[in-house]
């Protein structure tokens, strides 16, 4: 293969002692590109000196956005089809560019580079570290990489032929124990934010670190490199113990504020009785946005009214007129909020007095929680709007309205929907933003609720099928969160058609955003 029609890409963060050996390995190919990830030692002088030298280096930089995110950046930079993809810390070894000039590859070939990782410069072919094959030489219009914050990797497709090479790469690993803690701690934390749909526990986090050890000092041979190997199956075991204890404490750490967003239009009377409500809460929201999806200024004066002595700060975001845009509304009112932990009703939701506290109680990372609603009917409804008096709800009798907490948490543990349950339903059921949670950082992640939908219907749904797509998880929670729902005219559903077609192209193609 000419090594003319290959272009490199390195991503490097402080890569000081081993960019030079890498980048002089590199000088037969046509470009090298150089994406840097805010390095703040000798990094990008070293990079710079050797382009002096050697014009087919080229430098950018960015912001870390994700090792698979990187890489593609990286390879959107390339001008060739094929591309080899590099560590700062690894040096392609001369026996490997050889074999790869011997070699005619088809476009849907991906070469598998074998791989020896040093420590201490001393080649470890224990402790898991051998063999060591990483999927590196490419053809960009037959894969890229998936969008993994770590532990990136190419997309395998069914017809992709994996070559695998005799020679490779040279892996500067660890330099010492230090090093190998540092890294422990950087791609431990990386895990837990990118794992969690997974459960943990301090249980799993033990067993599978005791594991680890056994697995990489005794199975896997490390013993037989004196304390080298004892140093490393010791650290593989920690970063097993923290990734999974990191990903319990996200887990299970509460939000430290929350915003309670109300969807509201031209509907005075009901949201003066939500606003009622809230008063009234035993745990009270750090503020309460108002998403106003261009109503009269009968609506602003009320709020204003509000304003005067609510117990907690109340927002009003308004938006013009230009039809049904629920979507855009909450979008803005999001935008607007402090918090971190967001709780989304409808401005015709009384709310039972531990509503706040039971959203925050069930509150996760990862997760869309939805409350439970009981619909009152029309004749109810009535009679609290006539009296203008919330406390009327809560004489609705049934079973569902009384507090158990125990089947609360039995429904709510078992009443998962993650991205396996969800590829095989053409609807996301149950899904209602009327009354539902998530935390703000997993909003902004899938870019909030698409926009493009006008009219009644299905943009909660899409929003839920993003939210799985990106690895997610959708629970919902009975007889707690209880909102009670007063009763209005069902909605006109001229844009219904419409917007299922734009909730079936989001299923087709499975984007996490909405935008791109």
């Amino acid at each position: 293969m000419d090594l003319n029609k290959i272009s490199v890409t390195i991503i490097v963060k402080n890569a000081q002692n081993t960019l030079l050996k890498c980048l002089d390995s590199l000088k037969e190919f046509d470009e090298i590109i150089l994406l840097d990830n805010e390095s703040d030692d000798e990094t990008l002088n070293i990079a710079q000196n050797f382009r002096k030298k050697f014009p087919n280096l080229h430098i950018y930089k960015s912001k870390f956005i994700g090792f698979g995110p990187l890489k593609n950046l990286a390879l959107s930079y390339t001008k060739n089809d094929w591309v080899l993809s590099i560590d700062a810390d690894e040096i392609l070894e001369k026996e490997c560019i050889e074999e790869l000039k011997k070699l005619d590859l088809k476009q849907n070939n991906i070469l598998a580079l074998p791989r020896k990782n040093l420590y201490q410069e001393k080649w470890i072919k224990a402790c898991g570290w051998w063999p060591d094959f990483v999927c590196r030489v490419f053809n960009k219009t037959h894969t890229c990489f998936n969008q993994n914050l770590v532990h990136e990797s190419l997309k395998i497709f069914q017809n992709t032929e994996e070559i695998y090479l005799k020679h490779g790469l040279k892996h500067y690993a660890f330099n010492n124990i230090a090093h190998l803690i540092e890294k422990m701690q950087y791609y431990s934390t990386l895990w837990a934010k990118q794992n969690l749909h997974k459960k943990s526990s301090i249980c799993k986090a033990n067993l599978r670190a005791i594991w680890t050890f056994i697995r990489n000092y005794f199975f896997k041979k490390g013993f037989i490199y004196g304390y080298k190997g004892f140093i490393i199956s010791t650290c593989n075991a920690l970063g097993t113990f923290f990734k999974y204890m990191k990903l319990y404490e996200l887990q299970y750490a509460k939000p430290k504020n929350c915003a309670l967003i109300i969807t509201t239009y031209n509907q005075k009377e009901r949201l003066a009785l939500v606003l009622d409500s809230i008063k009234h809460l035993n745990l009270m929201p750090d503020e309460v946005i108002i998403a106003d999806d261009g109503s009269k200024n009968d609506t602003a004066d009320l709020i204003k009214k509000y304003q005067k002595n609510f117990p907690c700060e109340l927002k009003h975001v308004w938006q013009e007129d230009l039809g049904f845009r629920a979507a855009k509304s909450r979008n803005n009112a999001i935008k607007a909020s402090r918090c971190e932990y967001i709780i989304l009703i409808d401005g015709d939701m009384i709310l039972e007095k531990d509503f706040i506290k039971d959203h925050l109680k069930f509150s996760q990372k990862g997760l869309i929680l939805q409350g439970s609603r009981t619909i009152l009917n029309e004749s109810e409804s009535k009679k609290i709007l006539k009296k203008q008096d919330f406390k009327l709800a809560f004489n609705k009798k049934g079973f569902k309205n009384r507090k158990n907490n125990l089947l609360a948490n039995l429904i709510y543990k078992f009443s998962k929907i993650d991205k396996r349950v969800f590829r095989k339903t053409k609807l996301v059921k149950g899904s209602k933003t009327c009354n539902m949670s998530f935390y703000k950082q997993d909003f902004e992640v899938i870019e909030g609720f698409n926009e493009n939908f006008i009219g009644w219907g299905r943009e909660d749904s899409e929003f839920v099928a993003r939210f799985l797509f990106n690895n997610g998880i959708f629970k919902r929670v009975k007889f707690n969160a209880l909102a009670y729902h007063i009763y209005h005219r069902e909605n006109d559903k001229n844009m219904l058609q419409d917007n299922h077609e734009i909730y079936l192209n989001t299923i087709k193609n499975q984007k996490a955003t909405w935008r791109s």
